[in-house]
């Protein structure tokens, strides 16, 4: 069985057309983020920050992190943390996480405008399926919250209007253990009228109330158009189900029965390919641990050239996972995948 693990960088190098390589962030201002570009202070990156003023006093921490020594994981890690004891801090990183909803909703929004339905991940799905074995899914994980892997699978008959159809599927199956720009997970807490409330009006209500607010772990897909946040499906408040970006993640922004189906696979994987993905979750890492339990499997890594490969190799096997395999020297997805690599190693 096959397991491809996707990170930010997949997403930023997802258009064959428009490598970074030759489109810097300045002349392509849509590509999707790294996790240092997350508040940008320029376009619509700054125009859809204005819209959440309770984050502005930790904007100037999450733009320059490195004046402080660390990294964007780190702070954010730092700042949530100090809302355990100070209710206005769990206030202002509330904002942060509406905020990221809504700016990665769209800047994947603008992005399609100029992928145009061709990318990196439909010719890699396409590659999967004609190295795939017989009988067996190929496992998807990603901690991106965007969506276009999923347009992508839509494409090989593989619709997800609901989030239990992201495993359902038997040619492959989606883990989206960070949560998704497309989930939301309903609030138990009774909010008044909300029929007659838009989304923009309940976002911030849910910011000033977010230390009362009783969420619940029902997930839920939504589907959005314009620039409107989300804040209600129907007549049902949600809350945005992403992860927070931090340092030493704990726990899974997705439903427990996925993690349930994505471990009751890890047995049977005999090769894992990482894609632009830098290995720094424990959590994770923990969890692949355990499931292949000393077993050895063939890895591949690609994240944008050797010395980043060898790195996120090295972390994996760091972790205690018996692991055999390569660091490769490619540019990252876009070359990965023009070479089609990906069929000489799930053939191997």
């Amino acid at each position: 069985m096959f397991l491809v693990i996707l990170g930010a960088g997949a997403s930023y190098d997802s258009v064959p057309s428009r490598p970074p390589s030759r489109y810097a962030r300045p002349s392509l201002f849509t590509r999707p983020p790294l996790a240092d570009e997350l508040f940008l202070a320029d376009n619509f990156f700054a125009d859809c920050l204005s819209l959440y003023p309770r984050a502005k006093p930790i904007v100037p921490y999450l733009q320059q992190p490195q004046e402080q020594g660390a990294t964007l994981e780190h702070v954010l890690e730092e700042l949530q943390a100090e809302g355990d004891s100070d209710p206005e801090r769990k206030r202002q990183v509330a904002a942060i996480r509406f905020y990221l909803h809504h700016v990665l909703w769209q800047c994947e929004r603008r992005w399609n405008d100029t992928a145009r339905g061709t990318t990196n991940y439909l010719t890699l799905l396409d590659q999967l399926r004609r190295s795939r074995e017989v009988d067996k899914p190929i496992l998807l994980v990603t901690f991106n919250y965007d969506t276009l892997i999923e347009q992508s699978l839509a494409s090989f008959n593989m619709p997800l209007n609901e989030v239990d159809d992201y495993i359902r599927g038997g040619f492959f199956k989606l883990f989206k253990v960070h949560g998704s720009i497309n989930w939301v997970r309903e609030i138990d807490s009774s909010i008044e009228n909300v029929q007659q409330k838009n989304h923009s009006d309940l976002v911030h209500e849910f910011i000033e109330k977010v230390t009362e607010l009783q969420i619940s772990n029902r997930f839920r897909c939504v589907t959005r158009s314009g620039d409107d946040p989300v804040g209600k499906i129907d007549t049902k408040p949600v809350f945005p189900a992403i992860a927070i970006p931090v340092e030493t993640k704990v726990s899974f922004e997705c439903p427990s029965d996925h993690l349930d189906a994505l471990s009751r696979h890890l047995p049977e994987v005999t090769h894992v390919l990482t894609i632009g993905w830098r290995g720094n979750e424990a959590h994770f890492l923990n969890l692949l641990k355990s499931g292949f339990n000393g077993r050895s499997v063939l890895l591949q890594t690609v994240a944008g050239g050797k010395p980043g490969a060898e790195e996120v190799l090295a972390r994996i096997k760091g972790a205690g996972i018996n692991a055999s395999g390569e660091a490769t020297p490619y540019g990252g997805f876009t070359d990965y995948v023009v070479r089609r690599e990906a069929e000489k190693f799930f053939r191997s």
